[in-house]
């Protein structure tokens, strides 16, 4: 789940996004691991209809005790049939596979009425989370 500081109205205005994500990761063929993903973004023009920006830092934390930095340096948004699709790229600066480039990719719902851009505006979204450490 995403959460907007300040809410998304029809105006883009400076905003952060901040998510926790649970990962089932693919170790080796056959073999799993868990993590959990914590994502801040870095300030960004954003409204219900759009998002400049979408850069960030994420720290994962695995099962068995390791983490990764990753900083999201590039995005890419689209609005699909009311889903916001989000392509992200970046790199693992610490940890668990650093200096491996990774791709993100987020389709996330929101979880309120969009009559609620008119007026409270949007607090969060229902995210689905793809995160690839490539080779």
């Amino acid at each position: 789940m995403a959460r907007y500081t300040p809410p998304l109205t029809l105006l883009p205005r400076p905003t952060r996004a901040h998510a926790d994500v649970r990962y089932t990761c693919g170790t080796s063929p056959g073999r799993t691991l868990a993590a959990t993903g914590s994502f801040d973004s870095a300030p960004a023009l954003a409204s219900c209809v759009s998002l400049a920006g979408g850069g960030g830092v994420e720290t994962v934390r695995y099962a068995d005790g390791g983490r990764s930095v990753i900083v999201i340096e590039n995005a890419t948004t689209a609005r699909v049939a009311g889903v916001l699709v989000v392509l992200q790229s970046g790199r693992v600066t610490e940890g668990r596979s650093a200096g491996h480039p990774v791709r993100r990719t987020v389709t996330a719902l929101p979880r309120q009425l969009p009559t609620d851009c008119l007026t409270t505006g949007l607090t969060g979204a229902d995210s689905n989370v793809q995160l690839e450490i490539l080779p």
